[in-house]
C-alpha cells in the first residue's frame, strides 16, 4: 500500500459508488463485530449468567440436530444461544445456533464444553475467523465489481479502503479482548 498516494477524483467517485452499493454488507459486517465486541466485553457477566441459569432454571428445550437435547439458558444474538444440559461429569454447557431455513430451522452445536467461559472463548475465536473469511470475501466482490466496471484501471486504493475498514471493525474486537486480559479497561 502507498500510504503517500493521494486519491484522484475518479478514485474517490469510484470509492463512493462503491460504498454506496456495498453499504448493506458493511453495516452488516460491521453490526456482527459490534455483536462479538458486546460479548467479549461481558464475557465474564454472560458466563456467570449462564452458570446461574443453568442452576436455577430448566429452560426450555431444545433438540439439535445431532438428536442431542439441551436446554435453553441465554439468547447471544437472535440466532444463537448459550444453552446446557446435565450429564454424568456434571453441568455441559453449549452454543448453539438456530436458522430458519425455507427446508425447516437447523439447531447445530457450535461450541461445547463444562467451562462456560471456555466455550464462549471458543466461539468467539471462531467467529473472528467467520469474519476475516467475510472480509475477503468482500473485498473480493469489490474487486470484481469494480474490474468489471472499470477494466484496465488500477482501483485498487478502492478496494484497500474496504479492507482496511473492515480490518479495523476485526481488530478493535481482539484490542479489546487483550486489553481486557491484561486488566486494562476501555
Amino acid at each position: 500500500m502507498n500510504h503517500n498516494h493521494i486519491p484522484t477524483e475518479q478514485e474517490e467517485q469510484v470509492a463512493a459508488e462503491a460504498n454506496a452499493i456495498f453499504a448493506e454488507q458493511m453495516k452488516h459486517f460491521k453490526n456482527a463485530c459490534g455483536a462479538l465486541q458486546d460479548i467479549e466485553s461481558n464475557l465474564t457477566i454472560i458466563g456467570n449468567e449462564a452458570f446461574k441459569t443453568a442452576l436455577l432454571s430448566p429452560g426450555r428445550t431444545i433438540q439439535t440436530d445431532d438428536g442431542t437435547e439441551w436446554r435453553h439458558g441465554l439468547d447471544l444474538s437472535n440466532i444463537t444461544s448459550i444453552c446446557h444440559r446435565r450429564t454424568e461429569a456434571g453441568l455441559e454447557f453449549a452454543i448453539v445456533e438456530c436458522l430458519s431455513l425455507p427446508s425447516g430451522e437447523q439447531k447445530e452445536v457450535l461450541n461445547s464444553g463444562h467451562n462456560v467461559r471456555d466455550v464462549l472463548r471458543d466461539f468467539l475465536n471462531d467467529q473472528k475467523q467467520v469474519l476475516n473469511l467475510w472480509k475477503d470475501d468482500v473485498k473480493e466482490q469489490v474487486k470484481e465489481h469494480l474490474d468489471k466496471n472499470y477494466p484496465r484501471q488500477d482501483m485498487g486504493i478502492v478496494v484497500e479502503s474496504f479492507e482496511i475498514k473492515m480490518s479495523r471493525a476485526v481488530s478493535e474486537i481482539r484490542s479489546l479482548a487483550q486489553n481486557q486480559s491484561h486488566g486494562i479497561r476501555i
